[in-house]
């Protein structure tokens, strides 16, 4: 009876499950392997390669002041001779007073020959900002009166505001320089007529910043 009875539950235990009877290692009990996916891998996302920023540009090139330069055609009733190469140097301030003209991106400059010797100067500056901004600054700083200059005294007349420009004359023993100073949106344009004397240079720069305003329309 005893055999029977062990018999018996060996059957039994071994009805209970259809899988196999594998206790070692606790086989028996784990979930069965889920079976191996038919499914193709999804393909790996694409990334896009990072376009480089736009480099940015500005409104007007350097070399395209020279189109706003007076031109010998401009000046040709004056008599004047182009004097030297044109020269992209920035400059910071006028001598006159120290007067600033602030930080210009580009610069083009000019000069120009009388026979008599005498010179006509163009100095064209470009900023980022309004250069109308640039003339009230120099305006506010031709005050001082006079200065020295290689052991000379300079006397600076009252600067005279007119149709948007500002005009000077600064005179030595040696020599007198006239000035006008004129703006048209980012560029501005600086004049000046060097002789011997205001009386000559005083006209010659009167005559010849109608010529630079008219060039200096060119911009717009």
């Amino acid at each position: 009876m005893h055999v029977l009875a062990g018999v018996g539950a060996a059957l039994l235990l071994a009805s209970c499950s259809d899988r196999p009877n594998d206790l070692r290692d606790n086989r028996y009990y784990q979930d069965p392997e889920p079976p191996p996916s038919s499914a193709p891998p999804a393909p790996a996302a694409q990334q896009e390669t990072p376009r480089p920023a736009a480099a940015p540009t500005t409104q007007r090139k350097a070399a395209q002041l020279d189109r706003v330069a007076m031109t010998a055609q401009d000046l040709a009733e004056e008599g004047v001779q182009p004097s030297g190469s044109p020269s992209r140097a920035v400059q910071a301030a006028l001598p006159d007073c120290q007067a600033p003209l602030g930080k210009a991106t580009s610069a083009y400059q000019t000069s120009w020959e009388y026979p008599t010797g005498s010179i006509v100067r163009q100095y064209l500056a470009e900023y980022d900002g309004n250069a109308g901004e640039i003339v009230t600054a120099a305006r506010a700083k031709l005050n001082c009166g006079k200065y020295q200059s290689a052991g000379a005294e300079v006397r600076v007349s009252t600067p005279v505001v007119t149709d948007g420009q500002v005009s000077w004359c600064a005179t030595s023993s040696r020599q007198s320089s006239c000035t006008v100073l004129k703006a048209d949106g980012s560029v501005l344009s600086v004049v000046v007529v060097t002789a011997t004397t205001e009386a000559k240079a005083k006209p010659a720069v009167t005559r010849i910043a109608p010529l630079a305003a008219t060039a200096l329309a060119r911009n717009s």
